[in-house]
């Protein structure tokens, strides 16, 4: 009965950190985020502490300032350089016309017509995929549709204002104070476990600043190496080349499904910019070779810089990585895939400090310290 009380207890108090974890969860968002910032930026912090000249050193609050402060520059230099880009993509998309659009991707596009159009007879003789895909995309890339985005704006400036000033809070203190987390944390353990909560805590902290580095340096690599292939080799106008650069970069940060939405997004920019410019090389030659670049970076990707962050950085092997990631998309989605390493670094740390008898938990753990 003593144990029977016990789990009835024990799934009680689960459920009610689950409630208010759900019931608070923007906060806890925001938490999230503030902890992945001040893992980004504590080496910052500590290299700008190590400089001494002569007895002059910074102080950490000033060192946690300057850090937090290089963190929103960055941010706000890509939102600056993309803003213009994607008004200027949009506008491209505006400006086209079907016609144009018909006369340009006829030849190409002729066969996969009359196949369409022999084997479902109901679409009719007339049928032109490329007017349809023209349709769709001017549909859902519109003016309008910006429009009605904008008249939503003021409401969306609030949150994201409020958002933006409780995750560098957040993120200040937590890299002002060091050892800020592990003091939470371990006042909320036993005494006998605190030495347990303090190592997990420093090896979590280890991992995921490698990680999240590691996936920054692989996103700028991404929309670097995309970015001049298609200014380099398809020729393509810097400004439109390095929107969808950047895009797949960002989008790479998802892993598996994001590399292929940026494929996607490379083909259909590259149809929109061969329709609308006088480019000499034919279409399919043309997209082929967008692809193509897409592909070898992806290939570079896959096999260069991806077993470097998620085997080097979190010391799981890759096919471990890989089940994590399709377990938490099924659960979550697509938030799911993007949480799906770090909890999981997290759980693995937790585990080997404190189920370390478990011979599961030794297999599953043997390479993380």
């Amino acid at each position: 009965m003593d144990k029977l009380a016990k789990y009835i207890i024990i799934a009680g108090a689960t459920a009610l950190v689950l409630l208010l974890g759900w019931y608070f969860r923007t906060i806890l968002l925001y938490l999230a985020i503030a902890i992945v910032v001040s893992l980004v930026g504590k080496p910052i912090v500590k290299f700008l502490t190590g400089i001494h000249i002569k007895n002059f050193h910074l102080p950490r609050w000033l060192a946690a300032i300057l850090t937090l402060t290089l963190i929103i520059c960055v941010c706000l230099s890509l939102f600056l350089l993309l803003a213009p880009m994607i008004g200027e993509f949009v506008q491209l998309v505006s400006n086209m016309s079907p016609s144009t659009l018909t006369t340009r991707m006829y030849e190409p596009l002729e066969k996969i017509n009359e196949f369409i159009s022999k084997s479902i007879p109901s679409v009719g003789p007339d049928f032109r995929i490329e007017v349809y895909l023209f349709n769709y995309i001017k549909e859902f890339i519109s003016l309008n549709t910006f429009s009605n985005i904008i008249v939503s704006l003021a409401s969306f400036i609030t949150d994201f204002g409020i958002a933006v000033f409780s995750i560098v809070f957040i993120a200040f203190f937590m890299l002002m104070e060091n050892g800020l987390v592990t003091n939470v944390l371990t006042s909320i353990v036993p005494d006998r476990l605190e030495d347990n909560m303090r190592r997990a805590v420093k090896s979590i902290s280890s991992l995921l600043s490698r990680y999240f580095i590691g996936i920054f340096l692989e996103s700028l690599f991404v929309a670097t190496l995309n970015s001049l292939g298609l200014i380099f080799i398809v020729k393509m106008d810097p400004q439109l080349a390095l929107v969808v650069g950047f895009a797949s970069g960002i989008l790479n940060i998802i892993p598996y499904l994001g590399p292929f939405i940026g494929d996607l997004l490379a083909v259909v920019m590259a149809l929109l910019y061969h329709i609308n410019n006088s480019v000499e090389m034919p279409l399919l030659l043309f997209l082929i070779i967008v692809l193509a670049i897409f592909i070898v970076t992806q290939f570079i990707d896959n096999y260069v810089f991806q077993p470097l962050i998620y085997s080097n950085s979190v010391k799981a092997h890759p096919l471990e990585i890989f089940l994590i990631i399709l377990i938490a998309g099924q659960i979550g989605g697509v938030f799911g895939i993007l949480i799906a390493v770090p909890l999981y670094t997290v759980l693995r740390v937790i585990a080997s400090e404190f189920l370390s008898q478990s011979k599961f938990v030794q297999r599953l753990t043997r390479n993380i310290k």
